[in-house]
C-alpha cells in the first residue's frame, strides 16, 4: 500500500473523542467530507483556537472543557 504523506504543520482540525475514548484528529474539506486520523504521535504541540474551551482545575480532576459561559441556555 502506498502512503499518502503531507505536513501537517498549519492544519485545522478537531479532536474527535469515538468510541471506547479513542481520539482521533479530524479534518474536513471544502465539501463537508472528512478524514479521522489516528494519533500515534506522541508529543505534538497544539494550540486551543476554541473561544468556547476552558482549562478546568477542581477536586475531580483536571480536564479541556467547555466554559461555563457557553453552557448557559440561550434566551
Amino acid at each position: 500500500m502506498d502512503a499518502n504523506e503531507e505536513r501537517a504543520i498549519g492544519q485545522r482540525g478537531f479532536l474527535i473523542r469515538g468510541m471506547d475514548d479513542v481520539v482521533w484528529f479530524r479534518v474536513y474539506d471544502r465539501n463537508h467530507e472528512f478524514v479521522d486520523y489516528e494519533i500515534t504521535n506522541y508529543d505534538c504541540e497544539v494550540v486551543i483556537i476554541d473561544p468556547d474551551a476552558a482549562l478546568v482545575r477542581n477536586e475531580a480532576g483536571n480536564f479541556l472543557d467547555y466554559t461555563k459561559e457557553s453552557m448557559r441556555p440561550v434566551k
